[in-house]
């Protein structure tokens, strides 16, 4: 019996309170007799860079609180949305996010898989839901689920590089904000919505999706439901990169996720607006690192928020964000074996200010708080039980100037991480600010630069770790006398945007003092990992490699490049094609001694060619991207082979009243043998081989 069947025969429940049941009950009712109602508010347009009729130029970044746009921004951002989202839509929001230029995923299987941006992960990337905190563990391991599924989001914004000013200490790698409908800023008059279904080819997947809007005066109803599962997915070879483990198809790689959620918000005449979402999230996969280990994931969460626009004479908005977190999370041994149990309340407020200009400057002003009670209990509980507690200030300040702009900022934070067993309680306090411009050098042309001085603060994990991880097969030893990172950063950048040309690029360069990273233990000098058994007691053939957290300089440095060229841009048929690149290299300025060691599953160099055409109904991309080898690795880190990936996708929207669409996505077409170094478990869980997924979008 597979390990996840006994938890498919299982009905889903999605733990709402029972009040919100009849507003689930009305949305979906009314759904059926929306035939003739209005589109929803994000819809796909005939051109893939258009979304309401706007360039992706001009939609607003929600993660800005200056309610600035990508090009306006200091900072490089990728925005995703409308069809290109659709196109780009994958089960994790690592995959879905790939392509970006500066963007990888950590990859565990199809359960599981975070993005990494310029080689930075984990605790260093912060993930938001509507500008609040995931609330979930996924920073903790890489075999951790994000608690946000991709498939309900309207739009995706990632910010490169530290973006500690506004999201603090674990935004020193950049920030992904997922905004969805549920916190509506706007009503929709009547019945609006969408639903989608898919299947696929490869793994068995299917999937079935609705979001459900009303709206009526100041009224917006909203509820969304998603299903979707997949058996084990075909590989083009062997698990192993060295030929053992199964063939043909991963072993233990199945999923199966339910999410969903309702909410109410209140838009008055002046654009004042009250929110309140319940959301649920379930989630159960595989780890294919074992035979038949897997996680049952669960968080239920509350997300209120209260916008008051022009509240006062020098304020143009006043915004407050609270989210509250119940998670837990059991890694299964086998399907009748409980193990580990992670469990993580949380919650998470923050305030922004929007004053008007002030000798020139307008900018934002703000609060963050946040609690959270992490603990694990079982064999496995590599990281005792810990009460972290963060505040802090910020703020954003621009000023126009006659060629162009300046922004400055600063973040004043106070960290705490009180652990139980007896380990010593740490306070930080991590002070970051920056200073960025824009030069126009042209009506449609700009120059861009930033210097930021970006702190953070050791992750729970990194301090108190002392124990083994399955899933990692490692034996994670921590150190509670680390100190906080002190990173300075330098970007330069150029963007050009006329006619049918776009230009876009950018080299960054980051020097990090204390760097935490972790290192396997070689002992005895002689080429090969230490290797404990379960309790941390050297033994030869134990199943655990030995690893602990170290702090050395390391240095940073990449590009990031992407040309499009709109070949045909008027009459029935529409093409453009797009080029891209990037790279980053990251190393140890020191460390015992040794110079230039690169640091672990680092980002190899990427190079890509894209086709995007629309001929009257019919719309479709082509993308392909080489991922070069990756031969730059820490020690005792192996060898990643480079990949080409092959994707195409087709749409045909059906000549019929309502906003409907047929799709055919192919994933891999040249079936190669995928490993990104970027995973933990590269050597052992491939990324799935040739794949097609059909099915149907309608939108009403």
């Amino acid at each position: 019996m597979h390990p996840l069947a006994h938890l498919s025969r299982q009905p889903l429940t999605l733990h709402f309170p029972l009040a919100a049941a009849p507003i689930a009950a009305l949305l979906l009712v009314g759904s059926g007799l929306a035939g003739a109602a209005t589109a929803g508010s994000t819809t796909a347009s005939s051109d893939d860079t258009l979304v309401e009729g706007k360039p992706l130029l001009e939609i607003t970044v929600t993660a800005s609180p200056l309610g600035r746009t990508a090009d306006e921004l200091v900072q490089p951002v990728s925005v995703l949305a409308g069809e290109e989202l659709q196109s780009r839509k994958r089960g994790t929001l690592g995959q879905t996010l790939e392509q970006e230029p500066g963007i990888s995923t950590t990859d565990f299987g199809m359960g599981a898989g975070r993005p990494v941006i310029r080689g930075q992960a984990g605790p260093r990337v912060e993930v938001l839901s509507n500008g609040v905190s995931a609330m979930d563990v996924s920073d903790l391991s890489p075999d951790h689920a994000v608690t946000i599924n991709p498939l309900q989001a309207q739009q995706i914004e990632v910010i490169k590089g530290p973006a500690t000013l506004l999201y603090g200490s674990s935004a020193v790698g950049g920030v992904v904000n997922v905004n969805d409908n549920r916190l509506a800023l706007d009503v929709t008059p009547g019945f609006s919505g969408q639903i989608e279904g898919q299947a696929g080819s490869n793994a068995g997947e299917r999937g079935l999706a609705g979001d459900f809007n009303y709206g009526s005066g100041p009224h917006q109803l909203h509820a969304d439901i998603n299903h979707s599962s997949s058996d084990d997915y075909r590989i083009p070879g062997t698990a192993g990169s060295d030929g053992s483990g199964s063939r043909g198809r991963l072993a233990n790689s199945a999923t199966e996720l339910d999410s969903g959620a309702v909410s109410y918000s209140h838009i008055n005449d002046n654009g004042d607006a009250y929110g309140l979402a319940l959301s649920q999230y379930d989630s159960r996969y595989g780890l294919p690192v074992e035979p038949a280990a897997f996680i049952d994931m669960h968080q239920t969460r509350v997300d209120a928020q209260a916008l008051l626009r022009n509240p006062t004479d020098n304020l143009e908005s006043l915004r407050l964000r609270v989210g509250n977190s119940h998670y837990r999370h059991t890694e299964y041994e086998d399907a009748a074996t409980p193990g580990t149990r992670f469990h993580n309340d949380q919650s998470q407020a923050r305030v922004e200010a929007v004053h008007k200009a002030v000798a020139g400057f307008r900018g934002v002003i703000g609060m963050q708080g946040g609690y959270r009670d992490f603990s694990a209990l079982g064999d496995e509980a590599y990281v005792p039980p810990v009460q972290s507690r963060q505040v802090g200030v910020f703020m954003v300040e621009e000023k126009p100037l006659p060629f162009g702009k300046l922004e400055l900022g600063a973040r004043l934070e106070d960290d705490n991480h009180a652990p139980d067993g007896g380990q010593p309680s740490r306070r930080f306090r991590p002070f970051s600010y920056s200073a960025g411009g824009i030069v126009n050098l042209g009506a449609d042309t700009h120059f861009k630069a930033t210097a930021s001085h970006a702190e953070r603060t050791p992750a729970a994990e990194e301090l108190y770790a002392n124990g083994p991880h399955g899933a990692t097969a490692t034996f994670e030893q921590g150190s509670n006398t680390l100190r906080k990172e002190r990173a300075n950063d330098v970007e330069i950048g150029l963007d050009h945007h006329q006619g049918r040309v776009t230009l876009e690029g950018s080299l960054f360069y980051k020097r990090v003092k204390d760097y935490i990273y972790t290192s396997e233990v070689d002992s005895d000098s002689n080429g090969s990992a230490d290797r404990v058994d379960a309790s941390g007691t050297p033994d030869p053939a134990g199943d655990f490699l030995l690893v602990n957290y170290r702090q050395a300089d390391a240095v940073f440095h990449g590009y990031e490049a992407a040309a499009s060229y709109a070949v045909l841009d008027s009459g029935p048929m529409q093409l453009s094609t797009r080029v891209f690149s990037d790279s980053v290299r990251g190393q140890l300025d020191s460390d015992a001694g040794a110079s230039g060691r690169s640091l672990p599953r680092m980002t190899p160099t990427r190079y890509g060619v894209s086709l995007h055409g629309h001929y009257q109904r019919l719309s479709g991309n082509l993308s392909f991207t080489r991922v070069s080898d990756q031969d730059r690795i820490a020690s005792l880190e192996t060898r990643t082979n480079g990949y080409n990936l092959l994707n195409a996708d087709v749409s045909y929207r059906l000549p019929i009243s309502r906003e409907a669409s047929l799709f055919l996505r192919a994933n891999n077409l040249l079936d190669d043998d995928i490993r990104r170094a970027t995973s933990f478990v590269k050597d052992e869980a491939p990324a799935p081989g040739r794949g097609f997924v059909a099915g149907f979008r309608v939108a009403f």
